[in-house]
């Protein structure tokens, strides 16, 4: 008999990446960052096999391991300089929908930049106005561009 599998590509084969690398123990948080985007640039569709594993556990303590290795006064790398930034690292439609328009504002204020916020924006279809906006603008628009997205789904299914 065979093994149930699922091909993965686009956002959902990066995050697969992602929560794989994160959460092996044993793997370095720069090593796993440079693993996720060597698969992500070199792999075009992968079959995992059924279930897919629930990370979730794993991933938190990876995620603390990064923030206290970035923290760490000892530390002689630039953790911050070679992050780049994943406009896939949670779906602004999810946030709104589960958090709210608050939870998507907290949410969005660990991401500093204006250009990772338009790169987000862009890569997440959620409309923005024209013009230079600060930070702060761009987020209260992409909540506001969040809310019109899930508006005009409902409008369509109806």
């Amino acid at each position: 008999m065979a093994k149930a599998t699922r091909p993965l590509s686009g956002a959902s084969q990066k995050k697969y990446f992602r929560d794989l690398f994160q959460s092996t123990e044993g793997l370095a948080p720069e090593t796993a960052d440079i693993l996720t985007s060597v698969c992500e640039r070199e792999i075009a569709q992968v079959r995992v096999r059924l279930p897919i594993p629930d990370r979730g556990k794993k991933n938190s303590s990876a995620k603390k391991l990064r923030s206290e290795s970035a923290a760490s006064p000892n530390s002689t790398e630039p953790v911050a300089a070679n992050a780049v930034f994943d406009p896939f690292a949670f779906s602004v439609v999810v946030v709104i929908t589960k958090e709210g328009r608050d939870g998507l504002a907290r949410k969005l204020q660990s991401v500093a930049s204006t250009a990772d916020l338009k790169s987000l924006a862009k890569a997440q279809h959620v409309a923005l106005p024209e013009g230079d906006l600060s930070a702060d603008e761009l987020r209260d628009a992409i909540v506001e561009g969040a809310l019109q997205r899930i508006a005009n789904r409902k409008a369509a299914a109806s």
